[in-house]
């Protein structure tokens, strides 16, 4: 999934393979490894389509369908979270206590394994990606505490976990949670700056770094900063794309896996480049 660097074609591919893997898990539903496809197909559909369609809305702090679509596929990776934690002895009330963020680290210790990171590294992801969109909800905002140590328990066990996501989503983490709940936007802003240049040729890296620390920032000389080497970055990806085989592509050809990452910072970018005018 990851390789795919035609975002179009994933976002037109993946609900029909995730409704056929949901009725596979209806007649099995002991499945980890069906239950782990779902876990992270639906929040990846929520991130990488809903929430790339949704931006502009994201950005300016308004509804739109699309970031109700984004919140809905969230829910559905959450709802088979929990499936999986119920596999394991966990219930849903259990792990929504106040008190299991604390208990969270030594919980899972003594119940899961190396197989099992996978499922719970997108779970998290979900669980934060629609506290985040719907920062309204007090109560809701409450349970970052959970997604914060649920992230840092897998990302302790393997910080190379699907090519690097534990480092974007940590970064996001900080950058967006409000201070009182634990986010620093200085510790978002490193965490962003260590990651651009450890994974040079993931360009959501970048854009999520313009995104979540340099507009809440109001920056807009950091905005054309990160911008102007953006858009010279997705050109050389997309000439890799094409078939261009040169010097200058090499590095894209590489690192493929960053694919999909790359094919919404470049959608992203378009929306980011349309909304300069009313940002700043």
């Amino acid at each position: 999934m990851l390789t795919e660097g035609n975002w179009h074609h994933f976002n037109r591919s993946v609900p029909a393979n995730l409704k056929l893997i949901e009725g596979l898990w209806y007649g099995d539903k002991e499945n980890k490894k069906l239950l782990t496809m779902l876990i992270k197909g639906y929040a990846a559909y929520g991130f990488a389509t809903f929430e790339t369609k949704g931006l502009a809305a994201i950005v300016e702090e308004e509804k739109s369908f699309d970031v109700e679509q984004a919140i809905l596929m969230y829910e559905k990776a959450i709802y088979y979270g929990f499936e999986y934690l119920k596999l394991a002895g966990i219930s849903q009330s259990t792990f929504m206590h106040k008190s299991f963020a604390t208990q969270l680290s030594d919980r899972f210790l003594a119940t899961f394994a190396e197989d099992d990171l996978v499922p719970l590294f997108y779970f998290a992801q979900a669980l934060g990606s629609s506290i985040n969109l719907q920062r309204q909800n007090v109560n809701r905002m409450g349970y970052i505490s959970h997604v914060k140590a649920m992230m840092n328990w897998v990302c302790k066990l393997n910080p190379k976990l699907e090519r690097g996501s534990c480092q974007l989503f940590k970064a996001i983490i900080l950058a967006s949670t409000p201070t009182l709940l634990g986010g620093s936007p200085k510790k978002g802003k490193k965490a962003f700056m260590d990651l651009i240049k450890h994974q040079r040729y993931n360009l959501l890296a970048r854009l999520s770094y313009i995104q979540y620390s340099i507009i809440p920032m109001l920056d807009e000389d950091a905005f054309k900063q990160q911008m102007k080497i953006l858009r010279k970055d997705l050109k050389l990806w997309r000439s890799y794309l094409y078939g261009t085989d040169n010097m200058s592509t090499k590095n894209f050809k590489e690192n493929r896996h960053f694919n999909l990452y790359n094919s919404i910072a470049n959608e992203k970018y378009k929306v980011l480049k349309n909304l300069e005018k009313e940002l700043f």
